[in-house]
């Protein structure tokens, strides 16, 4: 590099560094006085910065929300008349959050649809960004309906008007549902009345007649029937002759009428005088808004002139009853057999024809071989006949008077027509059951004493089918005492057994009487009584205080067993000496001839008291 442009480069950098240092100090350097001329001037003053103008209010609104009873799911609901808070989030953009205070800003009140309310405003974020400022308004409530929303605001001591914030909401964030005004239920109208009518009969109908019955239908409501069908039938002595018997008549409009012919013809015998055709009509009309169903029907009544043969009637029914009937001359055991005869007869005009009898004995009696079904061709009119049945009284039927069914089923022919009919007849057989009941007669005892006391058994039993009520045992008689002389026992059923006991104790010693009564009701409630007579003969107590005085014995006879005494050693000394001669003897018969009897008795003494001794 040549030596001449290094020097012009430091020479340059040299005079940018004087230039930049000149400029330093006349800033650091103090205002001083200079003359212009000689004048001296002041330093200049240097002017206060200027505050920055303040942008103007933009607020815009960032999330409306809506705390209504019907929110949920993001959208929420508000209905004329309900409270909710409203909460709207607005953001300042002209300022950001180094400069914004809460306190420079007026937020008004919620307006247009909701009534006034104190708003609450908060800070709910901050930073670089601009501001954001959640308004509240709660309590309000909803009076009218709209989608939009204005919010005021304002800045304190500012001159410029507020700035007035419409805030459209979408329906993600809020949708204000105005309450529809309530549409009056459409009204129930009553079913239309209709009126039927026929026209006037000039003469009544004759058998074979023709007639045109003009039929008239007038709607006396007050709603229009819509698509009218009527249908006509007739009573058994007319005929219609029109083509159908239903009709589709005209619409009705309130208080309108229309009319259809119905031409009849009475049949060849008219057994009655009153004859009628009725209509049956079926419509729509309008309620509520709906269609609904309605119905009228009459019964219009026709004279007729009967025919000769319709004043006659029909024969009377022919009934059969049962004249008499026997059992036997005593009411009828259970298990008894017996024949019941009865005779019968047709009461009525007319013969009757096929007829079954039969004969059902329930549940108390039972046929006795044979059948209990029977047939007769025929019975003419007051004809009787005689029927004989071999029944049996079951074992187990109730007493008194029990019920046998007869039952006659036939036929007979009225005029041309045959006809059937029945006859049921009840008979009462009286039926006795058999007193079975068994009452044994007490045990007496071999002995008995004045004071002591003693017990009498009655057994009995219940061999009958049905049982006997009401059984009571009584012990009657004077002369003893007992804690019970009554007792009530009660019902006994069939097959049952048992025993009743009386506790006696005679008073005195001699003869005692007494009976044992029982009492109760048979099978067939009859009373009945069985009597028991008892006699004991009743010993003296013996006497407790005895004593044994010798001399009083003796006064009273009594005397002591002195020989007894004397006869029982007596005997034990025979009985000695008897031993001892026979030892004698034997003892003899071992010595020698030689030796002398006295000796031989002394030595058998002796020797008898040697064995003794050993």
């Amino acid at each position: 590099m040549p030596t001449q442009f290094v020097f012009f480069k430091r020479a340059s950098a040299l005079l940018l560094a004087l230039l930049l240092a000149c400029t330093i100090l006349s800033v650091l350097a103090p205002a001083e006085e200079f003359s212009v001329d000689g004048v001296t001037a002041p330093a200049a003053v240097s002017a206060e910065p200027e505050a920055p103008a303040v942008p103007a209010l933009n607020f815009f609104a960032t999330s409306v929300t809506v705390n209504a009873p019907g929110s949920g799911n993001g959208l929420s609901v508000l209905r004329r008349g309900e409270k909710a808070d409203i909460a709207v989030v607005l953001k300042d953009a002209s300022l950001t959050t180094d400069t914004f205070r809460l306190e420079d800003y007026d937020f008004s009140k919620l307006i247009d649809s909701f009534s006034a309310c104190t708003p609450k405003a908060e800070v709910v974020s901050s930073g670089s960004d601009p501001v954001s400022v959640k308004v509240t308004c709660p309590g309000v409530e909803y009076s009218g309906s709209g989608q939009s929303l204005k919010l005021s605001a304002a800045r304190k001591g500012s001159a410029e008007a507020p700035q007035t914030i419409e805030v459209t909401v979408s329906q993600a964030e809020i949708y204000v549902k105005p309450e529809p005004t309530p549409t009056p239920a459409p009204r129930e109208e009553p079913a239309p009345v209709v009126l039927i009518t026929r026209s006037a009969q000039a003469k009544p109908l004759a058998a074979n007649e023709t007639a045109d019955i003009a039929v008239t239908f007038r709607n006396a409501g007050k709603t229009k029937v819509r698509t009218p069908v009527v249908t006509f039938s007739t009573s058994d002595g007319l005929t219609i002759l029109n083509e159908t018997s239903t009709f589709l008549l005209p619409d009705l409009d309130p208080d309108a009428r229309t009319s259809v012919t119905v031409r009849v013809q009475a049949a060849r015998e008219i057994t009655s005088g009153s004859q009628a055709i009725q209509a049956d009509l079926k419509f729509s009309y309008d309620s509520a808004g709906a269609l609904a169903q309605g119905a009228a029907s009459e019964k219009l009544s026709l004279s007729a002139t009967t025919t000769g043969d319709g004043q006659k009637t029909d024969a009377a029914t022919p009934n059969v009853v049962i004249q008499d009937f026997s059992y036997g001359d005593q009411p009828i055991s259970a298990g008894g057999h017996f024949k019941l005869d009865f005779r019968f007869q047709n009461m009525g005009r007319l013969k009757i024809e096929n007829v079954v009898l039969s004969v059902d004995g329930g549940e108390n009696f039972a046929l006795d071989g044979g059948t209990s079904t029977f047939y007769y061709d025929s019975l003419g009119s007051r004809a009787d006949q005689r029927q004989s049945v071999p029944l049996m009284a079951l074992p187990t039927a109730k007493s008194g008077a029990q019920p046998v069914t007869v039952l006659f089923k036939y036929e007979y022919v009225d005029g041309n027509k045959r006809a059937a009919a029945t006859s049921e007849i009840k008979l009462s057989v009286p039926v006795v059951q058999q007193d079975r009941f068994q009452i044994s007669a007490p045990s007496l005892p071999e002995t008995c004493t004045a004071g002591e006391e003693l017990v009498l058994t009655l057994n009995y039993v219940n061999r009958g089918k049905t049982e006997v009520s009401n059984v009571e045992a009584t012990a009657v008689g004077e002369g003893f005492d007992a804690p019970t002389k009554t007792q009530y026992v009660g019902n006994i059923s069939a097959g049952s057994s048992g025993s009743v006991g009386f506790a006696l104790t005679p008073n005195e010693a001699g003869k005692l009487k007494l009976v044992l009564k029982v009492t109760y009701e048979d099978p067939n409630l009859q009373p009945q009584t069985k009597e028991f007579p008892v006699e004991l003969t009743v010993s003296e107590a013996p006497d407790l205080d005895f004593d044994p005085d010798l001399d009083a014995a003796g006064e009273e006879g009594f005397s002591f067993p002195w020989p007894v005494l004397l006869v029982i050693p007596a005997g034990l000394l025979i009985a000695g000496v008897v031993l001892a001669v026979r030892k004698k003897r034997a003892a003899a018969q071992e010595q020698p001839a030689e030796t002398s009897g006295w000796e031989n008795w002394d030595s058998a003494f002796s020797d008898d008291t040697d064995d003794t001794e050993v």
